[in-house]
């Protein structure tokens, strides 16, 4: 049995690539906190989706935002720029409201995003916590007794 059929497994991989692109896209809000008109961007909240299981798995997305790893090929090759990366990875980018303009039209907040980005790490520290553990029983469970 392949470790990275195990569902949990993926389920954990899926919450840490998504937790890593949404860092990813708060530094690039924090960055753009003096451009003029600029919007912050974050992800739709995360939802895990074993492949092929259910009625959605045929490909057909529709109105439905389906923010997990569709695994093709693992000798596929990865487009280059950040856009592109989240798109192969299934996280899709999409503009937030912000609760505060500035007079140049600055929708970013700082200390949403930080907390954003505090929320993130946490979590993202939480899934690789698990994952740990995940690795360990398997490691215990598969040595022999008396080993």
């Amino acid at each position: 049995m392949d470790i990275t059929s195990i569902p949990l497994l993926a389920m954990l991989r899926g919450r840490m690539t998504y937790f890593s692109e949404r860092q990813r896209l708060g530094a690039e809000n924090i960055a753009n906190v003096s451009t003029p008109g600029y919007r912050p961007r974050d992800l739709a909240p995360f939802r895990f989706r074993i492949p092929g299981a259910g009625s959605g798995s045929s490909g057909s997305r529709g109105s439905e935002r389906v923010t997990v790893m569709d695994v093709t090929h693992p000798a596929h090759q990865r487009p280059q720029d950040p856009e592109s990366i989240a798109a192969a990875r299934g996280l899709r980018p999409e503009r937030r409201p912000g609760f505060e303009t500035t007079l140049d039209g600055n929708q970013v907040s700082l200390e949403e995003e930080m907390l954003r980005m505090a929320d993130s790490r946490m979590n993202y520290e939480a899934a690789i916590g698990f994952y740990q553990k995940s690795m360990t029983m398997i490691r215990t469970a598969s040595r022999g007794p008396g080993k």
